[in-house]
């Protein structure tokens, strides 16, 4: 099918709807609507000729010309196999306070006209057996006579018959106080979720979490013994206590998508822009277990998010949109507006944190103690793992000998917090690079040359767990090239210029080590080779507008020379059919691997997904490719000797052979042309060999099934299946994207306004996939830190967004206005690095530090130490 600028978006979503087929399990549709046209054999990629180049994204026409779509575009009758005859529309009554009894609901200000066809109430849940998700906490439904468990928790569930009523009832309810009738007061309760996370160190004993068989009975004596030494000031020491606030991950498109629930074959169809399409599914199976509703299938048909970076991580829109669905006579539409996504969405959990920092008067760091207490909501989410990162992160850039760290997040019927923007670690680099700059000034040391004594490095150094360094952080570089760069060199004189037009001016320097991955991930990929020679990459991976999509579209050049012509992301079905198991057994089953798939979470695609994509293309290289250009070359060069230019394979004096004749020659030996891999990483690949057709070989996956097609997948025979070390699964976290930055900020001490003027960024990226997507990234991230630290706010009690009344109106984020010059540097790899790193976040971590730290050289040493530092706040300090 040909798409044109004449193909209204409507049109083609009916042009695409009428050749799909929704079938069992996660499949994409934005894929297809990406690559709807299909390239003659001899073309290769229009977005990316050249292999491991793009010319634009991979979706950059749809995103021009209008056919990228969402899961708000979508309609019922898009859909080939739903009814055709519209849909029903879905609105949730929510709670705007969680302190009070409900005593009732009332929907009798609705007229006649405008009531719903169906009520869903706790009651109702209750008389359908439903239950709750495997990953809530409370009821879906606040119940008659208790308080609300959270802000934003629906009292009831109303279905509309169209979408005028829906519209017109709606602006009857939202707002209205009579709906939901309160009572007496009542009390709260706040829990610490588990697992709590406490790490201890002491190099002095040879005491660590990894390493000591002894930690968890002398974990407290130890801890102790950190603290006495750090009370009694053996060292000088620099303690703050700090708070950073709930922000809101301002979705492009708040949370929306289509449900339907077919009785006869007890399926669920879900349409939805999800981060986690594979866990949406099966936590929405858990919900009509043993129900009246019996589900024997789902199909979730995963769209472009239109904006995710943890926000949409275990969300529970998906389960309620579940739940609703067999309530409904037809397919069940859910469209949230910004201010209920404001009010119920997940956010960066607020966080209270304290931290002691113990450096000798030479300036080498002694001792830390930090303790951090986040906010996590009625609902667990990643709450508990966001704050183990932040206990993880607390050393930052540094060897420090002895820590003490502890980390928890509370339940609280407060706003739900969530894993976005950083993971826990933007709250520990506050606090260390700005105790640092404190104690450079105190000691008198040049805040580059303490920081200069400090620092990790490969084989050199360990992490809070007491981790090695398994990466080259290319540190020395990264501080030398900050340090000599002319907005520091010139600090001073520009100081005195902007003093003389009536301006505060500072500049700020911070490092951070942002960690992505996580102790153990899984991955799946696979890469299909169709007879016309085009190539499709399948994955479950999503892509949330960081540009994914366009990263794993150039993987399969590594190997097989040509980018994808298409890629389907969010795609669990041709994994979940291989049928693999991750529970260890005696002897080992054929078909065990360390760990299934990985969410899209935590910087995974550039090194986890883009590994897996490319080691596809290898097997079918070694399985199908090499075995056809030696029957052609009538001659067995090793695949060591092979090359691709100019659309060519080459090896040594043998004439070079056109991708063409290739595919024909592997087509008429019966070759595979598809591979499905899985990879396990814990610090470091599992790996495994394989027999291919052209000999065996040691790669590092520990899974290949190929097939001549996607229905045909066998698995490869495996041999000497190499696991990493045992004990690499307590290391906590391997893989780093370190990034330094300085940050130029101006005050008016008149107003207090603070402006940012310009921002230097030095990354160890590793090796770069697409360097324009790692700019971006870079810009985007800058602009979230911006707004970080000086805008954003969702204030936890009854005035911030859990009384549904916010919209952009009251939030406030950064413009471009606000954004300031900037100059982003990206080291050149280490030397022997081969792989990228995950710098979804990288670039924003240290800016939170420098700009505090500008701050602090702009008012001759005041500290800001709760977030957003506003102009009040500024002119307060001044006084």
């Amino acid at each position: 099918m040909d798409i044109s600028s004449e193909v209204t978006r409507r049109t083609f979503l009916k042009v695409l709807a009428s050749g799909a087929t929704v079938s069992l399990s996660v499949t994409s549709l934005t894929a297809l609507a990406m690559n709807a046209s299909r390239p003659r054999m001899t073309e290769v990629p229009e977005w990316a000729p050249e292999p491991g180049k793009a010319r634009w994204r991979i979706d950059g026409m749809q995103k021009v010309l209008g056919q990228k779509i969402y899961a708000r575009d979508f309609k019922a009758r898009d859909f080939k196999d739903w009814p055709q005859d519209g849909e029903y529309f879905l609105y949730a009554v929510r709670c705007d306070r969680y302190d009070q009894v409900i005593d009732s609901y009332d929907l009798s200000m609705l007229p006649k006209e405008l009531q719903p066809v169906a009520v869903i109430d706790a009651a109702a849940l209750v008389a359908k057996k439903m239950n709750l998700a495997s990953n809530m906490n409370s009821p879906f439904l606040a119940t008659i006579g208790k308080p609300a468990d959270f802000f934003g928790q629906p009292v009831v569930m109303l279905i509309f018959a169209s979408f005028d009523i829906y519209r017109h009832a709606v602006k009857i309810l939202q707002f209205n106080p009579d709906v939901i009738s309160y009572g007496a007061k009542e009390s709260t309760k706040r829990t610490v979720y588990s697992p709590a996370t406490s790490y201890v160190r002491d190099d002095t004993q040879n005491f660590n979490y990894v390493y000591s068989a002894d930690y968890q009975t002398r974990q407290a004596e130890v801890a102790k013994q950190i603290k006495a030494s750090i009370d009694s000031q053996t060292w000088p020491t620099f303690a703050r206590t700090f708070y950073t606030q709930t922000i809101d991950p301002m979705f492009m498109e708040p949370e929306s998508g289509l449900a339907w629930y077919d009785p006869g074959p007890q399926q669920l169809n879900l349409v939805l822009g999800t981060q986690s399409p594979t866990g949406d599914a099966y936590d929405a199976a858990g919900i009509f277990e043993n129900s009246a509703y019996p589900v024997k299938d789902i199909d979730l048909v995963s769209c472009y998010p239109g904006g995710g970076f943890g926000g949409r991580d275990q969300s529970y829109f998906s389960m309620y949109l579940s739940m609703a669905a067999p309530f409904s006579a037809k397919p069940l539409r859910w469209a949230q507006n910004r201010f209920e996504q404001f009010q119920i969405g997940l956010k960066r959990c607020e966080t209270h944190f304290r931290e002691t920092l113990a450096v000798d008067s030479s300036g080498m760091i002694q001792a830390i103690d930090c303790n951090f207490t986040l906010n996590g909501g009625d609902q667990k989410n990643l709450s508990p793992y966001v704050a183990q990162l932040a206990a993880l992160s607390s050393m930052s850039c540094y060897n420090i000998p002895r820590a003490v760290a502890t980390a928890s997040a509370m339940q609280t019927p407060q706003l739900l917090g969530g894993s976005q923007r950083g993971f826990g670690g933007p709250q520990a680099f506050i606090a260390i690079e700005t105790l640092l700059d404190e104690a450079a000034q105190a000691l008198k040391i040049d805040p580059f040359a303490l920081r200069r004594k400090n620092l990790l490095a490969k084989n050199r150094g360990a992490t809070v767990t007491g981790a090695p360094i398994l990466q080259d952080l290319q540190l020395d570089d990264m501080l030398k090239r900050l340090e000599q760069h002319p907005l520091w060199q010139n600090r001073a004189a520009t100081q005195q210029a902007k003093k003389r037009e009536g301006l505060l001016y500072g500049v700020g320097f911070a490092m951070s080590n942002e960690a992505y991955g996580t102790s153990g991930d899984g991955m799946f990929g696979a890469v299909q080779i169709e007879p016309t020679g085009t190539i499709t990459v399948y994955t479950p991976y999503v892509d949330m507008g960081n540009g994914a999509a366009t990263a794993l579209g150039l993987a399969p050049a590594a190997y097989l020379g040509r980018n994808a012509n298409s890629i389907n992301m969010g795609e669990t079905q041709l994994f979940d059919a291989l049928n693999l198991t991750t529970k260890p057994a005696t002897p080992t089953p054929p078909n065990y691997v360390l760990k299934s798939s990985g969410s899209s979470s935590a910087c995974l695609g550039a090194f986890y997904q883009y590994h897996v994509v490319e080691q596809a293309g290898l097997a079918l290289i070694l399985q199908s490719l090499l075995p056809a250009a030696r029957a052609l070359w009538k001659a067995e060069p090793p695949a060591s000797a092979l090359s691709w230019k100019d659309n060519r394979l080459h090896a040594g004096d043998l004439p070079s052979l056109p991708w063409s004749a290739l595919i024909k020659q592997a087509m008429r030996m019966k070759l595979p042309m598809v591979a499905v891999v899985h990879a396990s990483y814990v610090g470091a690949f599992a790996t495994a060999q394989y027999a291919f057709t052209s000999g065996a070989a040691t790669v590092p996956l520990d899974y290949i099934a190929m097939g001549a097609t996607v229905d045909t997948l066998q698995p490869l025979t495996r041999s000497q299946l190499n696991n990493p070390p045992v004990i690499n699964s307590k290391f906590g976290r391997t893989t780093y994207a370190p990034c330094g930055s300085l940050v130029a900020a101006t005050i008016n001490p008149e107003s207090g306004q603070i402006a940012i003027e310009s921002v230097v960024s030095v990354l160890c990226a590793g090796v770069l996939h697409c360097p324009q997507m790692v700019s971006g990234q870079s810009q985007g991230a800058i602009a979230m830190a911006i707004g970080n630290v000086l805008l954003e706010h969702c204030p936890n009690n009854e005035s911030g967004p859990g009384n549904g009344t916010w919209n952009l109106n009251k939030y406030a984020i950064a413009r471009s206005t606000d954004i300031p010059k900037q100059e982003l540097v990206i080291l050149p790899p280490a030397p022997g690095e081969t792989t990228a790193r995950g710098i979804a976040e990288a670039v924003m971590c240290p800016i939170a530090p420098s700009i505090l730290n500008a701050l602090a050289m702009a008012t001759g040493g005041q500290r800001y130490t709760m977030l957003p530092v506003t102009a009040h706040n500024v002119l307060e300090s001044l006084k």
